[in-house]
């Protein structure tokens, strides 16, 4: 079965700018994130790239992220909207 992530070899963070850039249409995993007060992502060091969130988890590739050293760990999606309506709003009904 063909991979659909892949690993990265980046050893500095990047902006956010240059991260949205890079890998536009991808999901992104961050390490050693730096956030700002309102928990918006302002740099990091992307490590992994993906066709779907986490993909690669099957195959163990999170693990080694997972310690003090590689903290603050975030996902970001970057992949485009397929068509779900985004606008979608719910309303609720009284049942009469």
């Amino acid at each position: 079965m063909e991979k659909t992530y892949k690993l990265l070899d980046h050893e500095s963070p990047l902006p956010i700018d240059e991260i949205r850039r890079l890998y536009k249409g991808y999901w992104v995993y961050l390490v050693k994130t730096e956030l700002d007060e309102y928990n918006g992502i302002v740099s990091g060091i992307p490590v992994v790239i993906g066709a779907r969130p986490y993909d690669g988890t099957g195959d163990g590739i999170y693990k080694k992220y997972k310690t003090d050293e590689y903290v603050q760990r975030v996902g970001l999606s970057l992949l485009p909207n397929r068509g779900f309506i985004s606008a979608l709003r719910f309303s609720e009904k009284e049942n009469a």
